[in-house]
């Protein structure tokens, strides 16, 4: 009976806002506070989230969008995730124009649903709807009903803007617990704090937010996830399909997520066989674990399987071995249960590819969405790329480096933080030897070495086949016409600091540019010129994600008949954001250019924004600097 009033009370606070909301929404009646840098405004967004028991909640969302102009036209999409745990149980939405009168409905029929994926097995689809409505502004209203079901390992999440230049009006999210459950909760950019209403079984949760200003979108800014207000909540204990276990720590996570490994590692004679004649004669135990990576890099391929207990738990390493290929979850136990028999420990590794830290107090498998292997051999941990049948054994490619990770152990789950390599270790050296004539036409051989991220990016140019779609990537990284790449060709360095060089040659007719007696001589030909911020006022710290080493060597041979006028100075800058030289040097008839580029990973507040500006000018400049040759 509790129940049923609080429930009661509950549906009367959201219908009531709802109608008193959802009677006119006309464009007009938006503050101009939310239209500055908004290409669309959420006027109103209520999640009702019922927590039924561990297995079981009920979801009920109205979003109501005004979409100002065609370039916030994707936020007027609708879709949502169905499956094994969730249900969409009912669904309405309607278009408003301008001043608040319906132009259409949409109904349930209306929906598509899709288990198209990047996964090649899934036990989810996606239902969604496209809004193509062609005039602007215009106003949509959805309002849906989800059953979850088979199992919450956390609530939905209440992050009511959803991209760049999105205001937002009023948003609330309401959380229905009994009193016996315990639940956690982490916040970003909002307070965690809540209104409740607490009955004798029952208690509801209320946060609400505000006024909030879009985010105007900049360059060289921090990730939008870290400026949008977020709250995220979870069971502190949880039932998912056949499991179930305690997300109060992370260790208690990892506990739950070794019972998932039970049983999974077993091989089969034949393999344990296989396993055993690899790893014979090898000389340490280093050796061991290198023949065995490389052995699975050869026999194994990685796809992506959404299946067991929501995608948590590996398929059985048997069962790998069997078909040949996995997901990480799967190339990883198997590669464990293969080290097992080679008498080596080793562990199953969860980590995020897309976030370096994760959040200390608020233990949640949704913060990772990746696994690897580590394997401790005394000093020297070896961290291990299951998925990757190209990275060289011992090297941690970028997207995990220096991030945070959860090791596995019967004893629970262990916070270890993955190698990283400084930004002077991940360069780009390229040297171009050209020779001119005094027509202004140019040949050159170039030779171009990549290291460690850079060498990452050219993975995938080493792969291509066709010679011409190779030299269209390289006339992208040049700024002169009529260029024409030739003998084109790769050398790898496949090792723990690996690292490719690329060799061609290419040819202009319109190198330099003549003026009467003179040639106008590019310092360096390479399209090495970084953008600008604009000129407006900057709002948010800039952030350089990625470390740049970038050497560029120009040997000129001087054309017979002419000598050089003019030269450009050196450049020597030291600052806060990095270091930038060029230096040019005469010997005989060749002259030799060295420009030489470091910005290191690093995030600076917007008061040095003109500072970071007039730094990439500078350096603009001098990679745009010209030689002025002479005829004799």
């Amino acid at each position: 009976m509790k129940r049923s009033i609080i429930m009661l009370l509950l549906g009367f606070i959201i219908i009531g806002v709802n109608a008193a909301q959802k009677e006119y929404y006309p464009v007009s009646q938006i503050p101009d506070s939310m239209r500055m840098d908004a290409y669309s405004v959420v006027r109103f967004e209520s999640t009702s989230f019922e927590y039924i028991d561990p297995q079981n909640a009920v979801e009920k969302v109205t979003r109501v969008v005004t979409v100002l102009n065609e370039k916030g036209s994707d936020e007027a999409n609708f879709r949502e995730g169905l499956g094994k745990y969730w249900e969409l149980k009912k669904f309405s939405g309607e278009i408003l124009d301008q001043t608040g009168k319906q132009i259409r409905k949409i109904k349930m029929s209306d929906l598509h649903t899709s288990s198209l994926s990047t996964e090649l097995a899934t036990d989810e689809s996606v239902s969604f709807y496209e809004c193509s409505q062609p005039t602007y502004p215009f106003t949509i209203i959805y309002e849906y009903e989800e059953k979850w079901k088979n199992g919450i390992i956390e609530f939905p999440v209440f992050a009511p803007m959803e991209a760049f230049q999105q205001s937002v009006q009023h948003a609330e999210y309401h959380l229905m617990m009994p009193v016996s459950a315990k639940f956690k909760l982490h916040s970003l950019n909002m307070s965690d704090r809540a209104d409740s209403v607490k009955m004798k079984d029952q208690e509801v949760y209320t946060w609400t937010v505000n006024g909030l200003k879009a985010i105007d979108e900049e360059s060289y800014m921090p990730k939008f996830s870290r400026l949008a207000p977020r709250l995220q909540l979870k069971p502190e204990n949880f039932s998912y399909d056949k499991s179930t276990g305690s997300l109060s720590t992370w260790n208690n996570m990892g506990k739950w997520a070794w019972s998932l490994l039970a049983q999974r590692d077993q091989l089969s004679p034949q393999t344990i066989e296989k396993v055993k004649e690899i790893v014979a004669g090898a000389t340490s135990d280093r050796e061991k674990v290198k023949r065995l990576y490389q052995y699975l890099q050869r026999t194994t391929r990685y796809v992506s399987i959404q299946l067991g207990i929501g995608g948590y738990q590996p398929i059985s390493a048997a069962t790998v071995c069997q078909t040949g290929f996995g997901d990480c979850k799967g190339l990883t136990n198997y590669l464990r249960a293969m080290l097992e028999v080679a008498g080596i420990p080793s562990y199953y590794t969860i980590i995020s590819t897309y976030h370096k830290r994760f959040i200390p107090h608020f233990a949640s498998p949704r913060q990772a969405n990746h696994v690897v292997l580590i394997v401790p051999l005394g000093k020297d941990t070896i961290p291990l790329e299951c998925t990757s049948s190209e990275l060289p054994f011992g090297y941690v490619h970028s997207e995990i480096a220096g991030h945070d990770a959860l090791l596995v152990t019967p004893e629970g789950g262990r916070i270890y933080r993955l190698p990283t390599y400084p930004d002077s270790a991940s360069f780009t050296h390229t040297r171009v030897c050209i020779r001119l004539d005094n027509s202004g036409s140019m040949q050159a051989k170039v030779r171009s070495i990549y290291s460690l991220a850079h060498y990452e990016e050219m993975i995938a140019f080493e792969k291509i086949a066709n010679s011409e779609d190779r030299s269209k990537i390289i006339k992208a990284d040049y700024r002169l016409p009529s260029l024409k790449i030739t003998n084109i060709y790769v050398v790898e360095k496949h090792d723990s600091l690996p690292a490719i060089t690329l060799n061609y040659t290419l040819s202009s007719d319109m190198y330099a540019n003549q003026s009467g007696t003179r040639l106008f001589v590019p310092v360096n030909p390479r399209k090495n010129k970084y953008p600008l911020f604009s000129q407006k006022e900057r709002k948010y710290p800039f952030v350089i994600n990625d470390g740049n080493m970038e050497c560029d060597t120009i040997v000129l041979a001087i054309p017979n008949g002419m000598k050089v006028e003019k030269l450009p100075s050196d450049v020597v800058l030291k600052k806060m954001f990095g270091s930038f030289s060029s230096h040019l040097s005469m010997q005989g008839n060749t002259l030799q250019v060295v420009q030489l580029i470091n910005i290191p990973k690093e995030e600076f507040p917007s008061s040095y924004n003109e500072d970071f500006k007039s730094f990439m000018n500078e350096i603009n400049q001098a990679y745009e600097a010209q030689i002025v040759l002479k005829k004799l």
